[in-house]
């Protein structure tokens, strides 16, 4: 009996250490599918943020496109100006000329005033 009473202990033992094994399993199962989980929500949390910055770089770009673009305009606009050199030609013969030495204050309002009364101006 002393045989039979060994092995009835040692299946008990070998029946409390597998409780304890799946116990220990359905643990480690469960903290697996924890992380898994974990891992996913981190995984969308990241590609939605990914995508936002994609968007927001994709619209920075058109942006920035339309700027170059006014800055293009600009740049040909400022081509038709008159440059320094010109404008200083300019001064110099309206320094010359004089203009203010033809025609006084008053008889530009006189010839202005009768151009207004005449019939070409009705």
């Amino acid at each position: 009996m002393d045989q039979g009473t060994d092995i009835v202990k040692n299946v008990v033992e070998l029946r409390e250490s597998m409780k304890i094994f799946d116990q220990r399993l359905s643990q480690l199962k469960d903290t697996i599918r924890m992380v898994d989980q974990n891992n996913l929500d981190k995984y969308k949390e990241i590609k939605e943020a990914l995508q936002g910055l994609m968007s927001d770089m994709s619209n920075n770009k058109t942006k920035l496109l339309e700027v170059e673009d006014a800055m293009d305009r600009l740049e040909r606009q400022t081509e038709k100006f008159a440059k320094l050199q010109d404008i200083k030609v300019l001064d110099k013969y309206l320094e010359f000329i004089d203009p203010s030495r033809f025609l006084s204050k008053d008889d530009v309002i006189k010839i202005v005033d009768e151009y207004m009364n005449s019939k070409k101006w009705s």
